[in-house]
């Protein structure tokens, strides 16, 4: 094959240049709160306090915030795969093998990445001066004391570099790899009913087990137990997700008139699994925040009460801290779902420019184009929001209803919170409403 021909193909043009730049806004992004999160566990584990709960603490953080980090660096490596169809169907035609075309496109995303990760991790260096407006155990955090270790910063730029390789090879793996299937994408077959089903006994026997529970167990076998209820969630909610939106955006295809709604849902209905994808993270911080901040509402409520005497000093501090902890992981999730619906948007306006043109030649006006972008992303928010609540409620049922009753002013708190969540990832697809108007403006776009 020519050379030259390959170095003007994997060269970055128009749409792939835009893409490369959410990917490496993406990867620096990640990096950076990849550090962030490592800084904050460091300070939690090196408390000096014989109190167990902030290794509990810094156990937590590395269990929540640890999927959506990922999902935030696999987001733009999927799209960045999946984004330059033109290209590896050209090479293809050219003569390339389906193992080159792959390993191109792979090598293409894991160089991007892996210069904004080392963007983010140079700029991770200014970390510790930022945190040290924070404390920990009543005292104010020092940058030399949450300075990660050696190891760490040469450790996590290349672990977030093969997350990124992997994820490439992932997003090519639904698309045949010929020369024209390389144009048509032949994707996996619809969903079953099955895995709902095997989502509630999941979910039934995580209830179970959380009843079970008993502080005889120690805090080590508890700790471990609620470890594997978390993560069997989890599988739960990535499992059923996809299916929900399927669900859901069938239903609403087949009784709206609407057309913005129409669009949306087939659009919804074409890849439920990346839409669930791009609202992951909202789900686990939903899943997280109502049993966690009804945990503390029921805490708070027993340290303003006359019960606060048989509490030690550490313990006070330590539900102050958790109640860092907790906002800490919110605002995190929700800046990772704002960043991958920017993505996610951005990335779909550029792969479907055909699309959005063929509406705007029809007739549509381009506000409605734009509230159909907005219903696609609000309307997984809300199932994955909706869903993950459910779970949570169910399989922390007691915990929750004692909080409404004692301390109900936390129950308003959280609904606040998940609200202001949806907000911003409304207002996130909005920002990319210049992106759209420039595609529909584009001397380019095919007239």
């Amino acid at each position: 094959m020519n050379g030259r021909a390959l170095r003007s193909l994997i060269r970055p043009f128009q749409a792939s240049a835009a893409i490369t730049t959410l990917q490496l806004v993406a990867s620096a992004v990640t990096a950076l709160l990849t550090f962030a999160v490592g800084m904050l566990i460091f300070a939690f584990w090196s408390v000096p306090s014989e109190e167990p709960g902030y290794e509990v603490l810094a156990f937590g953080l590395v269990a929540l915030l640890a999927v959506p980090l990922i999902t935030l660096g696999t987001a733009s490596a999927r799209l960045a795969a999946r984004t330059r169809d033109d290209k590896l169907a050209t090479l293809r035609l050219l003569g390339a093998t389906a193992n080159q075309v792959r390993g191109i496109a792979v090598a293409e995303v894991a160089v991007v990445a892996a210069v904004g990760v080392l963007t983010g991790s140079a700029l991770s260096a200014l970390w510790p001066f930022a945190l040290s407006l924070f404390s920990v155990h009543g005292e104010r955090l020092v940058a030399s004391d949450i300075w990660l270790p050696w190891w760490m910063w040469l450790a996590v730029p290349p672990a977030l570099v093969v997350v990124a390789a992997i994820s490439a090879q992932l997003g090519l793996r639904k698309v045949v790899l010929s020369p024209l299937g390389v144009r048509t994408r032949s994707d996996a077959p619809p969903m079953s009913w099955f895995r709902v089903v095997v989502g509630l006994v999941v979910l039934g026997a995580a209830v179970l087990v959380t009843q079970l529970m008993s502080a005889d167990w120690g805090v080590l076998i508890v700790l471990c137990v609620l470890t594997a209820v978390l993560l069997a969630v989890m599988a739960v909610l990535g499992a059923v997700g996809p299916f929900a939106v399927a669900f859901v955006s069938r239903r609403l295809a087949a009784r709206t008139s609407d057309p913005a709604k129409l669009v949306a849902a087939r659009g919804l209905q074409d890849d439920p699994g990346a839409a669930w994808r791009s609202v992951s993270a909202l789900s686990l911080a939903t899943f997280i925040l109502i049993p966690a901040g009804s945990l503390l509402g029921y805490l708070d409520t027993i340290s303003r009460s006359s019960s606060r005497e048989a509490m030690s000093q550490d313990q006070l501090l330590m539900f102050a801290d958790a109640r860092t902890m907790l906002v800490t992981v919110a605002a995190i999730a929700f800046c990772i779902v704002a960043c991958q619906a920017a993505i996610v948007q951005t990335a779909a306006i550029l792969e479907n420019r055909a699309l959005y043109v063929a509406l705007d030649r029809i007739g549509m006006p381009r506000q409605t184009i734009n509230r159909m972008r907005r219903l696609r992303v609000t309307l997984s928010a809300k199932i994955a929001v909706f869903g993950a609540a459910v779970a949570a409620v169910a399989v922390t049922a007691f915990v929750v209803v004692i909080s409404i009753l004692v301390a109900p002013l936390f129950s308003i708190a959280i609904i606040a919170v998940l609200a202001c969540g949806l907000l911003l990832v409304r207002g996130s697809v909005s920002a990319t409403n210049s992106v759209l108007t420039h595609v529909l403006n584009a001397p380019q776009r095919g007239d």
